[in-house]
Formats: structure tokens, sequence, C-alpha cells
């Protein structure tokens, strides 16, 4: 009663979306009125259904519905489940548990074991399926829609690069073909995280050479997208100087925002952030302290988004608004970027495009560049869906490569959060920057008991292991 009474007070009734003004106001899931074909086994299509240009059509609004799987609780029976971006923060240190689950304890505390079911993982990667069907009907049906195309192949790489950002490596990516699955197809072998890099760059290749050079609004949003996506897998393989050339601002203006939205009518698809911190309050935003039943605990490497007072992550405390978190126990601190339900989420943005190339300009020796961009981002903010930070004050450059790389991902933490850009970025740390993981990821004594442990990755599930070629994690490594 308490946690609907909690919902209640949080909804805005009013959940029309507002932008500023100069943001690009193409929204990737204004298309999308409800998720029109929802195939008995997802991913699974009777081919009778899809043999026309309307049905492929339909297909494609369902596959971009699905897109945003990443960061929507889309969990059955009104049971609120971790995203994979939710669960990547609360590996990392965007977020801390406030409830009672074990399985997202142990997300909090990195000491998961393979049947952890925290995340969406097998509707994220039920929702590669759904693309892989709309782009076969879409070129099939309506060849012509070349942005159409583009967009779901930019989505089906994306989607690859959170696998590999957030998941462990041995991530099959295997597909039905037809409707029949063949577990004895090399489409199912575990990849590494570097392969599904490979794989997912191909597809996003894919999207630019059906884009070609078309100028048309549609087909230069879609682009935009593809490129900060290319940019960003480039970036994962330590690529930083190809990455940012992809992205300069004269291609992707600060202000531009591919947008994920939801329906005010449809209680199935709400952001993820919103349910979990402010409806639920099962996970509150992360600190590098904790006061847990009267003993205050130091989470160390933590960045302290509840308690910086940081303009781009506007923080409500549970008892300002007499609120309390599912347990009881915890501290409840609120994020004010998504305020309402159906808030808009940038999945990629101009802001990204930035820091991609302010990182190409630190790992260029060149931190007074870096530092410049990320002046000018504080100086003019660009907005975050509808919410718009307030300026701030410049940074000084720093002048050794190790202050430099400290300042940089800092930045980028409050820029990306709720995003599901964290775990990637502190794995990179590791993997790139030669930081050990427990100079990294949050360490210590965890506030709920026992010590943070060593993961510094979500595992893929045990769920998976349907297919036989698929024997767990082929290692935990960053």
């Amino acid at each position: 009663m308490r946690n609907a009474k909690n919902r209640a007070r949080r909804v805005n009734a009013a959940a029309a979306l507002v932008l500023a003004a100069g943001v690009i106001t193409i929204a990737a899931c204004d298309r999308i009125k409800n998720e029109l074909l929802e195939p008995q086994n997802p991913g699974l299509v009777d081919q009778g259904a899809v043999g026309s240009p309307a049905a492929a059509a339909a297909l494609k609004v369902g596959a971009i519905g699905r897109f945003k799987r990443l960061a929507y609780d889309s969990a059955p029976a009104g049971f609120a489940g971790s995203s994979v971006w939710e669960a990547g923060g609360l590996l990392t240190d965007e977020f801390s548990n406030s409830d009672f689950q074990n399985s997202q304890n142990d997300v909090d505390a990195r000491t998961m074991s393979p049947d952890n079911q925290a995340s969406n993982y097998t509707r994220v990667t039920q929702a590669r399926g759904y693309i892989t069907d709309a782009i076969a009907a879409e070129k099939q049906f309506e060849p012509q829609k070349t942005s159409d195309i583009g967009e779901l192949y930019a989505a089906l790489a994306f989607i690859e690069v959170n696998l590999a950002e957030s998941f462990c490596n041995g991530i099959p990516l295997g597909n039905n073909k037809q409707g029949v699955v063949d577990y004895s197809s090399p489409d199912f072998k575990p990849l590494t995280n570097a392969e599904v890099y490979v794989v997912a760059l191909g597809h996003v290749d894919n999207a630019l050479s059906t884009l070609g050079s078309a100028t048309d609004v549609a087909t230069t949003f879609v682009r935009q997208l593809a490129l900060i996506t290319k940019a960003r897998i480039l970036v994962d393989q330590g690529k930083f100087t190809e990455a940012a050339a992809l992205v300069p601002s004269s291609t992707i203006p600060s202000s531009y925002q591919y947008l994920w939205t939801s329906s005010a009518s449809n209680n199935n698809d709400d952001l993820g952030i919103w349910t979990l911190n402010n409806s639920i309050s099962r996970m509150t935003v992360g600190d590098s302290s904790m006061t847990y039943q009267g003993k205050t605990f130091r989470i160390f490497n933590a960045v302290p988004f509840a308690s910086a007072n940081d303009p781009r992550v506007p923080i409500l405390k549970g008892t300002d608004a007499q609120l309390s978190a599912e347990d009881g126990l915890t501290p409840l601190f609120i994020q004010q970027v998504w305020k309402n339900r159906d808030d808009a989420i940038p999945a990629a943005s101009g802001i990204d495009a930035r820091l991609i190339e302010a990182e190409a300009l630190l790992n260029s020796g060149d931190y007074a560049g870096m530092t410049v961009i990320l002046n000018a981002l504080r100086a003019a903010p660009p907005s975050i869906g509808a919410f718009k930070p307030a300026a701030m004050a410049p940074l000084v450059a720093p002048t050794v490569k190790d202050d430099a790389v400290t300042l940089f991902f800092r930045e980028k933490a409050f820029w990306t959060f709720g995003r599901g850009q964290r775990l990637g970025d502190l794995r990179r740390l590791v993997r790139q920057y030669g930081r050990a993981q427990d100079q990294v990821f949050p360490t210590g004594q965890h506030y709920k008991g026992g010590n943070y442990g060593s993961d510094v990755n979500l595992p893929v599930p045990d769920a998976e292991r349907v297919n036989p070629q698929f024997k767990g994690c082929l290692d935990r490594n960053a």
C-alpha cells in the first residue's frame, strides 16, 4: 500500500513531452502507438503475416518498440524487472540496492551467480530477432524506405554494442531463420565481447550504406544515430581518433537527440529508471557513502551522484517528499532528470558525440583541448531529454594523463547518468587504461552485509543454456 501511494504521488498525470527549443525533436518511438505484432514466440513470425508492405511496416514499428527494452521496464504481469541499463547502473556506482531481493543485492555487491535474472537480457536478445525479421520484410516489400531499413540496422548494432559493454565474454548472437531454430548453426556460438563489436560494426556499416548520401530530414536523423553508434563501437575497440572523425559538430550538433518515448496509455513500457527509483523505490541513486541502520559505510571509487549537487543529476531526497525506500532502511535518493513515467530518454545524443571527441584528445595527449570541449558543454549544457541542466563553472585543464583520465570519466559519468554507458566505461578503465578493478568499481564493506565482490560485468544468464553451444561465460574479464 505504501508503494502504491508513493507511485500515485509521483506520477504526473500530464505525460506530455515538452522539448527544449533547438533540440532535434524527431523521437524514435513517436511512431509507436502500440506494439502492433506480438508473435507467440518472440522472433518467430508466421511468414504469411509479413507478406505485404503494410505488414512489413508494422513489423518495423514493433521492432523499434522493442529496441528500447535496453532502458524500459517491459516485464510481464506488472513486475518491475531491471533493464540492462538499470542492472549495469546497479553493478557500478550509479545506483544502490534498496529492496529485499537477493538477486538485486548481488548485482549491487558485485557477487552475481550465472542464474541471476536481475537484467532483462532475454527480452533484449529477443528484440534482435524482431529487428532482423523487420529488416528482411522491409527489404522485400518496402526496399525504397531506406531510412527505415537503415534505422533497423542501426538499432541492431546499438543493441549489440550494449550487450558487449554490459555482459561477460560468451554472448551468442544466433537468430531464428524463417521460424526455425538451428542451434547447431555457427551463429549460436558464444562470442567474445571483441567479436560482438565486430558484428555490431558490420550492422552499423549496413545502416550507413543503406542510407547512402540522401540529405532529407529522416535520413539525416538516422544517419546521425548510426554515426554515433559506430563511433561508440570504435571507442570500445580503442580506435579513438577514427571514432572522433565520425562525429564532428558539423555532422552531429550537440543538440541532437535520438529519443525513446513511451505511451501514456500503456503501463507496460514505463521508463525503467523512473519505475525502479522514482516509483517503487527498489533502487536509490548511488553515492560515495551509505548510512544504513545507523552506521555509515564508505563506498570506495564511487562517484557521489546523490550528494554532489551536480546540475546534470538533480536529486530529491526521500525525506524531502516523505517517502521511503522499498526496504524501509536504505536512504532514498530520487533522480530528477526523468521525473515522469513517460519522459523521453536519449539513446544517443550530441553530448555523446562531444565526449567521443574529448576522449580522442585525451588519448592524443591534448588535455587542454579535451578540457575545452568539456567546458563548452558545461557553459551551454545541451538538453537531456526534456531536462536542461544549468550552466557550470569551467574546469582547470589537467597536466598529466592520470588526472586527465580521472577528470574525463567523472565528467562523462554525470553527462551519461542512467543511459547505459557507465558499466562499459568502467570496464574500459580496466581494459584500455590499465587500472585495477578495485581502483575503478565500488569496493569496501557493503552496507547490507559482507564485502563488495569483484564482478566487472553482468553474466549471460543460465536461460541461454537452451542453446547447447552455450556453457556459460567464457570468462568474467573486463
